[in-house]
């Protein structure tokens, strides 16, 4: 999947500056949403969003001490990592 420049958390910061906690706070609550909603199929959501922007939605929950969260980000990175490596070989 062919993603923008701007669509990376590189991209973004380098554009519009370092994302807000306001911004990380909004951006949990969507990527739930998400992952609730489609739980048929988290890893094309990991996919969709980005895995740069779900490793930096763990280390901003970890910072809040959103410890379920973390495990739901953790499990996925890990899950999705396992996923694309199967994948390749």
């Amino acid at each position: 999947m062919f993603r923008d420049d701007w669509h990376t958390v590189k991209g973004f910061t380098k554009m519009f500056g370092e994302p807000t906690d306001d911004m990380l706070t909004e951006l949990t609550k969507e990527f739930m949403f998400g992952y609730y909603k489609y739980d048929d199929d988290p890893l094309s959501y990991v996919e969709k969003f980005g895995m740069d922007w779900v490793e930096l939605l763990l280390q901003y929950n970890e910072r809040m001490e959103e410890y379920e969260n973390c495990a739901i980000f953790r499990d996925l990175i890990k899950d999705y990592i396992n996923y694309t490596q199967i994948e390749i070989n």
